[in-house]
């Protein structure tokens, strides 16, 4: 069955004063319905009405049933805002929330930095400059930080963290930093964790780039048992159709080489979707112009489709003799990682996407 086609179509563009809008109606609502109580009971109340709605019993959200229970709490009429808001607090782009930890971040039990204009605005600097510093940005400064790690814990004291954004070229106030740190701090015990810093840092991907991430592996993994080997990933990662070599500013050796720089591969030599996903969040945060990143994707994994700009011509096309003797010229939609381009094959991969009545199928050269 040939997978579906994902196209990047604008979305509608949400203010993060709009999202807090929707956040401080939901905590109003529910301050109201308990009389001010203090925040724990809030939190409790907020949490249990959510699993009142909870039909599935299993106490988390994915975006459709968020809109579901924004509706029903009657705070759902802008659909673009509550799916803003879902993406505020869905942090690592795993598409779910948990219910009780909605409603702690919610209330402020857990702090989320995104909620905070204040801490927002910092990140968003540290952003600016992470994009001015191109592709690869988010990962090396990851690697610098790790290298502030004196104890190797992947935890970081509030002067390890300044002295690596320093390195990186990122100055801030004193109170910049003690807001960033303050929000970053979880448990209040002075120390800040590099992936959870990374999470609050990195913007979201799109719901369209997210879908296009996720084909992409979908096509990877072949068992599919969720993850793919790093040697696989270099084997089959197309370097000669990458914008950047198209555009001459990298070889594709260049290419190649910070591809298999940028996984942290924790000795296990595996990439699971989380992991893949990870890594173009990162390169997705540097990249403002959609079609530049569809077309990256679909060009290194073989994707194809796409419109105007983004459109793929990195799939093998091939020139079919049908039955009735008309001739087309097809592309394999899934060409990557085929065993071998005999006509059988190609045959086969055809039949399977739909082409019928072949007689026989030649290489379009």
């Amino acid at each position: 069955m040939a997978l579906r086609q994902t196209f990047l179509e604008k979305e509608k563009k949400v203010s993060d004063e709009a999202v807090d809008v929707l956040e401080q109606m939901v905590r109003r609502k529910f301050e109201l319905k308990t009389g001010y109580a203090e925040t724990p009971q809030l939190a409790r109340t907020f949490y249990l009405a959510l699993r009142s709605m909870d039909v599935s019993d299993d106490e988390s959200m994915d975006m459709p049933k968020f809109r579901l229970l924004m509706k029903k709490l009657n705070c759902g009429e802008d659909g673009a805002t509550v799916d803003a808001l879902f993406r505020r607090y869905d942090l690592t782009d795993s598409g779910v929330i948990g219910m009780k930890d909605f409603a702690n971040e919610l209330f402020g039990l857990k702090k989320v930095a995104k909620s905070n204009a204040d801490c927002r605005d910092i990140i968003q600097r540290v952003r600016d400059t992470l994009v001015a510093r191109g592709e690869g940005s988010y990962r090396g400064l990851v690697r610098v930080l790790r290298r502030m790690d004196g104890n190797g814990n992947r935890k970081l004291e509030a002067k390890e963290l300044e002295d690596g954004l320093m390195t990186y070229g990122i100055h801030m106030t004193k109170a910049e930093k003690n807001t960033l740190f303050h929000y970053f701090d979880q448990d209040g015990d002075g120390h800040i964790s590099i992936t959870e810093f990374m999470a609050g840092l990195r913007p979201n991907m799109s719901p369209a780039r997210l879908a296009l991430v996720k084909q992409a592996f979908l096509l990877l993994d072949k068992n599919p048992d969720g993850q793919v080997t790093l040697h696989e990933l270099a084997s089959l990662y197309r370097t000669d159709k990458h914008p950047a070599v198209l555009e001459g500013t990298k070889t594709p050796k260049q290419v190649l080489a910070e591809f298999n720089d940028s996984w942290d591969k924790n000795g296990d030599d595996i990439v699971t979707e989380a992991e893949f996903i990870s890594y173009y969040k990162d390169l997705s945060a540097t990249i403002d112009n959609d079609q530049y990143f569809e077309l990256m994707i679909r060009n290194a994994w073989h994707i194809a489709g796409g419109k105007g700009a983004a459109a793929n011509t990195a799939n093998l096309r091939v020139l079919v003799v049908h039955t009735d003797g008309s001739q087309t010229v097809e592309c394999i939609l899934n060409d990557l990682g085929l065993p071998d381009k005999k006509p059988e094959t190609l045959k086969a991969a055809l039949i399977k996407q739909g082409v019928t009545d072949i007689l026989r199928v030649e290489t379009a050269m």
